[in-house]
């Protein structure tokens, strides 16, 4: 381990609603018979829970929007934040109003004439420009997403990101999977990897590498960026356009170096 304390990371997304079985009443009613919160985020959590120097706050995305720190202080507690499969509206629309009075004692408003609440995705920005770790995990919310609908371009996130965002969907659906070749195997996160060896993937974000951004790695058929590094201020920046866990990832969870991967993705941010 380099020159650190306990790792601490934040990691909110790669969670949702899970439908039973429906009924059909008639053509035009019909009846969930249940619904289940499914966290597929424990797959990375597990991987790296037996690393005493790792700790991981995890929020899933249905709560994301409430208990998502809300200030930058709360921010400041963690060294890496980590989002993943969760659109960008998620964290932009705040969930509390304040009074008035309250609004200019914390100096949130730049005006005695409306109304403004904090917005989270200028916090991480300051928080990564201050020192801090970001990492951008791929999904049908992630990046553009799904039908554009996870919408961080044009956000304060997409200019720290270390690669360019499309603004139209930029799934590239693989159920043929996806390989991965590795370009740089002696940067810290790659190292000691066989990543011949890397299971395909189900699909990822198509995204272009931005000038002075590094990759470490490519995917597909096209080698579309996997995996790019980056700084942004004083802080360190990555891309990783796949699912992290299911359901792109659901073979990258059961390779032999996956917890070895990820542990080194996160001694990276925190070196000296």
């Amino acid at each position: 381990m380099g020159d650190y304390d306990m790792i601490k990371m934040l990691y909110a997304g790669d969670s949702g609603i899970v439908l039973g079985p429906i009924a059909f009443e008639t053509p035009f009613i019909m009846e969930i018979k249940d619904a289940f919160l499914r966290e597929w985020g424990h797959y990375l959590i597990n991987a790296l829970k037996n690393n005493q120097n790792i700790s991981i706050t995890y929020i899933p995305s249905i709560q994301a929007y409430r208990s998502f720190p809300k200030n930058y202080d709360e921010l400041k507690q963690y060294d890496i934040i980590m989002l993943s499969d969760l659109s960008a509206e998620v964290l932009m629309f705040f969930p509390e109003f304040f009074p008035l009075e309250q609004l200019r004692e914390t100096s949130i408003l730049s005006s005695t004439d409306f109304v403004g609440m904090p917005n989270r995705l200028k916090l991480i920005k300051r928080f990564v420009e201050e020192g801090g770790g970001f990492i951008m995990a791929g999904g049908w919310f992630s990046f553009s997403g799904r039908f554009g609908n996870g919408a961080w371009y044009r956000t304060p996130i997409a200019e720290i990101l270390p690669v360019h965002i499309s603004e139209v969907d930029d799934r590239v659906e693989t159920p043929d999977g996806a390989f991965v070749k590795a370009i740089d195997t002696d940067h810290p996160i790659m190292r000691n990897i066989d990543w011949s060896t890397c299971p395909p993937f189900l699909g990822y974000n198509k995204v272009k590498v931005k000038k002075n951004a590094k990759l470490l790695a490519i995917i597909g058929e096209d080698e579309d960026p996997f995996i790019v590094v980056g700084r942004y201020g004083q802080g360190k920046v990555m891309a990783f356009t796949s699912d992290p866990v299911l359901h792109w990832g659901i073979n990258f969870v059961k390779w032999k170096y996956y917890s070895m991967f990820w542990t080194q993705v996160l001694e990276w941010f925190v070196e000296k």
